[in-house]
This record gives C-alpha cells, structure tokens and sequence, in this order.
C-alpha cells in the first residue's frame, strides 16, 4: 500500500461477530443433544428467522456438522481464528489456513453460505451497519484520502458521495470464506486495483509478505525513478525500458505489493505519460529565469520546483513527479532536446 488507512470502530463488524459465533459456537458444537437455534444468538436467530434461505443452509450444515470428529471441530476453529488475524498474516507471523485441508463442509457448504452473507446479507435491514457508512465514516477518518491508497493514481469517492469505492477482499473470499465479512479484510480501493490488477491474487501465496492496510505506523512508500542511460535514449518519446522503479520501503512487502497491483509497471506508464509536459514546463520556467535575469541556477530551479512538489504529495501524481525531476536534475542534457 502506498498509503494506509487509519481504521475505525463501525456497526458493520457486528456481522463479523455473527459469523465467528455461528461458525465456532454453533457449527462447532452440532450434536444430536441441542437443535441448531437452541445455540444461536439471540439477535443472530432473529435474522436466521427472517430469511428461510439463511434457515434452511444454516441447518443444513448444523447438521453435517454433527458428524465431524472433535479434531475437526478444532481445526475449524482454528482456521477461523488464524485466517482473521489479517495483520499477523501480513507480517508473516501466521501463516493462513488453506480450505483444502479443512473438513469437505466447509468448502461445499460454509463457504457459498458465507459469500452470500457479504454479497445478499450485510446491508439488510436486520443487520447492524452499512457499507456505504461504513466507507463514507472511514473516509472522514482518513480526509487527506482524495487518490486510491493502493495506488495513488485514481480519485475516490469521497466521504460527501452518494457512491463508494470497491472494498477488496484482501484474502480473496473464494480461498479464504471465513474472512468474507471482516472488514479488516475488506480495504476500499480503485476499481482498477481491485477487479483487472488484483482480483483473486493471494497476497500470502508462497510464502509473501504484505503490507497491513489498516496499519497506523505504516510509513508512506517514497518512490524512486531512475532514467536509464542508452544511445537510442529520446526525451521526448520515453518508453518502458528508459524508466526504472523502485521503493524505498521493505523489499518483500513492496514485491508483494508490486505484484498484486501492477504497480511498477503503472507507475512507469503514468511517468512516460507526464515527462513531457513536465519537461516543456520546466525548459519555459528556465527560459523566464534567464530573460528575467533572476539569477536562479539550473539546480536551484529544479529544488524549487521539488519542494513544491511536497505540497500535497499525494494529488495529481506528485508522488511520482518528484523523484521523475530529482532523476532529471542529475541529466541536464535534456535540455539539448527542449531549449
């Protein structure tokens, strides 16, 4: 993440709550002794009342459930526990459950019920919170938020909006069901990010490292951009192999972030798409310093122009802009193109 967010205490948990009492608690302790709504909660059971497609796969399973082993019963348990500490999972403190070495239920019948909970069930009016409260809450939480935190490149909605950002399943919902409504696992980025960069990656396969997106002491990624020297090299047509990108921040987790979203490969094309603007802008600010007689030199120009580049670094691509003037400030020979 180049930037994350700063979370917040919301209804919509609750939901989440549900989930981990009906999976561990109720599930978990099907037997023959209790009938499936003897165990529920009592706010959960009125909304398994109010929906016979919740009641029926709900008792379904409970039944299914009556058969597995005491060890079975704990490894779900466990796989519960350990596949919602979305943090620890980041940091590759824990190491994340696969469903294939779950009891078949959970994948034939718990997952598909579980998906529908977030796709059909999270903004009825039985159940505590909404997503678009949710986003909107989180975005007044996080007001400097006006870019994609994932990527920097696309506008969001804002708080103000009748609409809302893709919330991502970090863990993807089809691996990973017991998850699918913990909003610690549900990050609002940019469609861009979420459906064609991401999709149903898994940020922890082989072994990877990932960046928290609700961790507050993460440090904003800095972005480093360097131009490649070679004899066909054109400043005012950059391709791809001109440009090299780079971060400043943990090897692994930049790789991971890297690889789920593209991001060097975005951030070379948003670079080549702006060079030449900035560059023509630069070049005319040199030409008035030299008519006005201001003094300034070529470096002093560029530091400039550099440190206004801090303000708001996060709107309107600055965070790439800066390190593209810092890499032109050492190739002067640039201008040979635009004076």
């Amino acid at each position: 993440m180049l930037r994350t967010y700063r979370p917040i205490n919301h209804p919509i948990f609750t939901l989440h709550n549900y989930v981990e009492h009906l999976v561990c608690q109720v599930w978990c302790n099907a037997s023959d002794a209790s009938t499936c709504s003897d165990l529920l909660d009592a706010n959960f059971e009125t909304i398994y009342n109010t929906y016979p497609w919740l009641k029926a796969d709900v008792d379904v399973i409970y039944e299914k459930c009556k058969k597995l082993t005491d060890e079975q019963r704990a490894d779900i348990r466990e796989a519960f526990n350990v596949n919602n500490r979305i943090a620890e999972l980041c940091e590759g403190i824990l190491s994340p459950i696969e469903l294939d070495t779950l009891p078949n239920v959970v994948e034939k019948n718990m997952k598909p019920l579980l998906v529908k909970f977030y796709d059909y069930l999270i903004d009825r009016a039985e159940v505590p919170g909404d997503k678009l409260d949710y986003y909107n809450t989180l975005l007044r939480v996080n007001p400097s938020f006006k870019f994609c935190p994932c990527c920097g490149l696309t506008p969001i909605e804002s708080a103000e909006s009748h609409y809302r950002e893709d919330n991502d399943h970090y863990l993807p919902k089809a691996e990973f069901p017991f998850a699918s409504v913990n909003f610690q696992n549900l990050v609002p980025l940019c469609s861009k990010c979420n459906k064609k960069c991401k999709s149903t990656k898994n940020p922890f396969e082989a072994g990877r490292v990932s960046f928290y997106a609700f961790d507050t002491t993460h440090i904003p990624i800095e972005v480093s951009i360097s131009i490649v020297d070679n004899t066909d090299l054109d400043y005012r047509k950059l391709i791809i192999n001109d440009i090299e990108i780079n971060f400043n921040n943990d090897v692994n987790k930049t790789s991971t972030w890297d690889w789920l979203f593209n991001i060097k490969e975005r951030y070379n094309e948003e670079t080549r798409g702006f060079s030449k603007t900035e560059l023509r802008t630069l070049a005319n600010r040199l030409l008035r310093n030299a008519k006005r007689k201001t003094g300034l030199t070529y470096e002093e120009l560029l530091d400039d122009t550099i440190e206004d580049y801090e303000i708001e670094i996060f709107e309107d691509r600055k965070f790439l802009k800066r390190p593209f003037l810092q890499t032109i400030k050492t190739k002067p020979e640039w201008m040979a193109v635009y004076a």
